[in-house]
């Protein structure tokens, strides 16, 4: 097993711009093994030793994330994190080691038994001899379609737009799909979307009182937190609280603008032939004629006729949000995503 004979394929996007829904899709094909979240759940130590012998790469895909515990105390007050996949009842034996990364999020996207895939993988990489960290990753992409019966892998992580420095450098001739979304729309969705909330929430919990609440498991509030903010700490969190935190949506819109503006400067890199930008409204309108556009740019030997009607048949429309705010608010958000509205335009 000494690694992929296919080129690295990345699904990168802002996050809540259909990824997702994309990565599932794909999921159904009988050849692809979509890899959901796997850089998203090793950030920020997915690339901290290179190169890396088999058991510490094992320590780099097992070693717990802090804020993977510190969910697991939320998610036991009722907020809901779809991202989070591992079964929360299964999970909560975590609660004081921490869950390993990958059975958090990207191993119960491909088997019934995460947990009997995850030891199998362990025995594998502990195996590995030294080598640069990228093959070492290539050759267990290429065990985990060997082991799940397929033979072309893709990952993608959500908000991966910002990984795309670290995957162009230690994977030079990869190919990148690259999803987005009206920014608007972007902004409306970041602003319900719990773990997105969580950051934001955390930014001004680190900016008012020095630390944020959501990133340690261990996080302890300050004695004169005001009563308005009490209901958004792990120690007593409101689920109410947090969903109805009012959160400005044009700082969200300027944040998905500097996003696009930065992933597009470094996907310029990349040769245009290995780069396919795709817009999450047409993968709505016209499922069938995009999904074979995405497939044939991965491998042509992919396109699929059966896998695209079952694929294209579960899409659903989702009408535009946006238009509902007021007008004054709508303003300013168009304001605010009119950088990365403007740069993305030559693609829609």
């Amino acid at each position: 097993m000494t690694g992929s004979p296919q080129a690295p394929l990345f699904i990168v996007s802002t996050g809540r711009s259909g990824s997702t829904m994309l990565s599932e899709l794909l999921s159904l094909h009988p050849d692809i093994l979509s890899l959901s979240e796997l850089f998203n759940a090793l950030h920020p130590l997915g690339f901290r030793k290179d190169p890396i012998d088999g058991l510490d790469f094992w320590s780099v895909l097992s070693e717990p994330r802090a804020r993977h515990t510190a969910w697991l105390r939320l998610m036991e007050r009722g907020l809901a994190i779809d991202e989070f996949r591992y079964p929360l009842a299964s999970a909560l034996r975590f609660r004081e080691t921490g869950i390993p990364p990958l059975l958090a999020m990207t191993l119960p996207t491909l088997t019934d038994d995460p947990d009997a895939l995850h030891g199998e993988l362990r025995v594998f990489v502990q195996s590995l001899p030294e080598d640069r960290i990228h093959r070492q990753y290539l050759r267990v992409f290429q065990w985990l379609c060997t082991r799940l019966g397929r033979r072309f892998w893709c990952e993608r992580s959500g908000a991966s737009l910002g990984l795309v420095h670290p995957l162009l450098h230690f994977f030079p001739d990869a190919k990148f799909v690259h999803v987005f979304r009206d920014g608007r729309e972007f902004a409306m969705s970041a602003r319900r979307f719990a773990p997105m909330r969580m950051g934001m929430i955390g930014a001004m919990f680190k900016q008012r009182f020095g630390e944020a609440p959501y990133l340690s498991p261990t996080y302890q509030a300050p004695d004169d937190l005001p009563p308005a903010w009490r209901g958004l700490v792990p120690e007593s969190f409101d689920i109410d609280a947090f969903q109805h935190f009012e959160l400005p949506i044009e700082p969200i819109g300027m944040a998905w603008s500097e996003m696009i503006m930065v992933g597009l400067k470094l996907l310029e890199n990349v040769p245009s032939e290995r780069v396919l930008h795709v817009r999450y409204e047409p993968m709505l309108d016209a499922p069938l004629a995009e999904l074979r556009r995405i497939v044939r740019f991965m491998d042509p030997s992919l396109d699929n006729p059966s896998w695209l009607a079952q694929a294209a048949g579960r899409v659903r429309q989702n009408p535009p949000k946006w238009l509902s705010l007021a007008v004054d608010e709508r303003a300013r958000l168009e304001l605010a995503c009119a950088p990365g509205m403007d740069l993305l335009r030559r693609f829609s």
